[in-house]
This record gives C-alpha cells, sequence and structure tokens, in this order.
C-alpha cells in the first residue's frame, strides 16, 4: 500500500508543513505528499510552484480544476486524495466542520488530525510530550496549539521530568496581533483576553490540563493572555511554584538537559524571530519553547522566567510525527531524527 498524505490548507500552519513533509519524503517513507487548496489566486502562484518545487501534488474540488488549469496548474481531484491519503492533516479553521462534512465519511482506519483552535477534535497530541497518546485505537488527533506545546514542555522540563511536585503553574500569554504574512486581525494597541474559565482562566492552561490529564496526570494550571501589537512571536511568562525549594543552578541544568526547550541569551523578540528566519525551516524554529535564560529567578520554592513560542513552528513536528508513526509503529521515532538538523540547544 503507498503511504500517502492530504494536507488541507495552505496558511501559515498548512504551507510549511506541506513543504517540511514533501522534502523529506524518502528520509520517513513517504510516497506522496498532497495539498488541498480550493482558491485559484494568481497571487499565490509563487507559493503553489514552490511547493511543488518540493515534490508534492496540487489538488482541488472538480470544479475548480479548470481555473487552476488556467494559471499554469494541473491540479488532481480533492476526493481521489481523499481516498488514496491514509492521513488526512487539515490545517483550517473548519477542522471540526470538515469532520461532521467529509472526514466522517471516510474509511475509520485512516488518520485524522486537526490544528490546536479545533477543541474537541481529539486527544491532544504534541511530540515528545505525550508520545504514548499516539495508539491505534484512537483515529483522530488535536495537534497541540503552539502555546500549549509551550507551556506543556516548561511544565514536563522542570517538574514532571525531574520529578518535582508542582503545586501551582501561572502563565501570561503575551500574543502576536497577527502573522507576519498576515493583513488581518491586526491589533493596534495591547488587547486583554478575557477569563471565560474560572478554574484556568483563558484556554490555554485549559488545553494543557487535558493534555496531561489524558495521561492521568492531574496539574494545577492558570493563564492570562493579551495581545500586543507585534507580528514577531508569542512570549510566554510563567511562575511555577513547587512543593519544595530549588536552587537555579540546578534549574538551568535542567533546561540544557531539555530535549524541546532551547536556551538563548536574547531577550527581544525580534532577535529571536530573526534566527529563525535565518536558520530555521521555512522561517520556522522548531523547538517547543526558546527560554531567555537571563529572565529565570528563583526564589525559595518558585521558578520565575519569561519563554518565547516559535511561531506555529513547534506544531509542524508534532503533525509530522503522528503521521510518521501511522505508517511505521516501530522506526517512527528513528525516523524523526532527519530533522535533527533544524533543532538548536543555543541560539
Amino acid at each position: 500500500m503507498s503511504k500517502n498524505i492530504l494536507v488541507v490548507g495552505t496558511g501559515t500552519i498548512g504551507e510549511p508543513l506541506i513543504g517540511l513533509l514533501a522534502e523529506h519524503k524518502p528520509a520517513l517513507g513517504i510516497d506522496n505528499v498532497y495539498f488541498y487548496k480550493r482558491t485559484p489566486l494568481t497571487e499565490e502562484k509563487g507559493k503553489v510552484e514552490a511547493l511543488q518545487r518540493k515534490g508534492a501534488q496540487i489538488v482541488t474540488k472538480k470544479e475548480t480544476i479548470p481555473a487552476f488549469k488556467d494559471i499554469g496548474f494541473d491540479a488532481g481531484d480533492v476526493e481521489n486524495s481523499y481516498e488514496d491519503a491514509q492521513v488526512i492533516i487539515d490545517c483550517t479553521p473548519s477542522g471540526n466542520k470538515n469532520w461532521d462534512e467529509i472526514y466522517s465519511d471516510l474509511d475509520p482506519e485512516k488518520r485524522y488530525m486537526a490544528q490546536g483552535s479545533e477543541h474537541g477534535f481529539g486527544p491532544f497530541f504534541a511530540w515528545g510530550i505525550n508520545n504514548d497518546v499516539l495508539t491505534r485505537e484512537v483515529n483522530k488527533y488535536l495537534i497541540a496549539s503552539c502555546n500549549t506545546h509551550n507551556i506543556a514542555s516548561i511544565v514536563k522540563t522542570f517538574a514532571l521530568d525531574v520529578e518535582r511536585t508542582l503545586d501551582q503553574g501561572k502563565f501570561v500569554c503575551l500574543r502576536r496581533a497577527n502573522d507576519v504574512s498576515q493583513n488581518d486581525s491586526f491589533a493596534p494597541s495591547p488587547t486583554i483576553t478575557k477569563h471565560d474559565n474560572q478554574e484556568f482562566g483563558t484556554h490555554h492552561a485549559r488545553d494543557v490540563y487535558e493534555l496531561f490529564d489524558q495521561e492521568g496526570i492531574k496539574v494545577d494550571l492558570f493563564s492570562s493572555a493579551i495581545k500586543l501589537p507585534t507580528q514577531y512571536m508569542h512570549t510566554l511568562w510563567f511562575n511555577l511554584a513547587f512543593e519544595d525549594s530549588l536552587e537555579l543552578d540546578a534549574v538551568k541544568k535542567e533546561l540544557e538537559d531539555s530535549e524541546f526547550l532551547m536556551s538563548t541569551e536574547k531577550l527581544s523578540s525580534n532577535k529571536v524571530f530573526s534566527f529563525g528566519r535565518d536558520h530555521g525551516y521555512h522561517g520556522r524554529l522548531l523547538s517547543h519553547g526558546i527560554v531567555a535564560a537571563d529572565s529565570l529567578h528563583v526564589k525559595d520554592n518558585q521558578l520565575t522566567g519569561y519563554c518565547f513560542t516559535p511561531q506555529d513552528g513547534n506544531a509542524l513536528l508534532s503533525s509530522v510525527a503522528a503521521s510518521v508513526n501511522y505508517f511505521y509503529e516501530d522506526t517512527w521515532f528513528e525516523k524523526m531524527n532527519v530533522f535533527n538538523k533544524y533543532i538548536f540547544k543555543n541560539i
């Protein structure tokens, strides 16, 4: 059987994910990467051509195939890709709707994934955080959002991995207004997000709680969020209160040993962002978070610091990992080593 993947959507998550999968097909053991583009836009011809050069194949609805032909693309029929692909990754804001209207009628043996904003699509998955959730007993997964990856990595690195009892974790997500590729939804001034959840504050803490709760781990978390007039990247402020006191040197060693957090001496998001632009994949850093080492502060039993969230880059590897795991249950972890060249320990 051919090992085929369909990515639905070519936006800020879909586009780099398509490239990441297509360029690494041989190493990952993937035969075909299809991407579904709904609208034929002449202004996006360059994007489509670039994805095709990477080895991906464009598909669309049957009725829009002639319009794509008019602008120079031989697009396939997405209905065929729904059947041919064993893994379908929805990178649109309509994952739950698409499940109800399309995916639920397809083969239940396929693996379906949606992005973090589609709460309720399936159990949360974050590469390296809860790999054990990838079982054949579930055919739908929700790829954790970028901030969920970051917060979960903070909790895992400084609490769970070192068996340090966490009394409570508090987080403030200082969110970018929109992506550098977007014109819409820019915030001209700091805009506060409502605390619409009495237990968790915002959905960020709720999502991380649910991710760990899937493994039977209960963590006391609370989050706030504010949108800032910047397009660079999210920044996370965190405060972890533990049962026992801790030492700053021990915390720094745990950061150094972390597999999915990187460290930086940079204190401005534009410096971190520009490093990702110059050295990351598709301009994105693929680590779960970038801790500002000089921001770490320990007093008695509390750890405080800042951590940059690398756009949506951290979610990309989770989507790839869940895809490769579906095809290669025994060797998927080794196949993911091809991406080590994109992981930095210090920037």
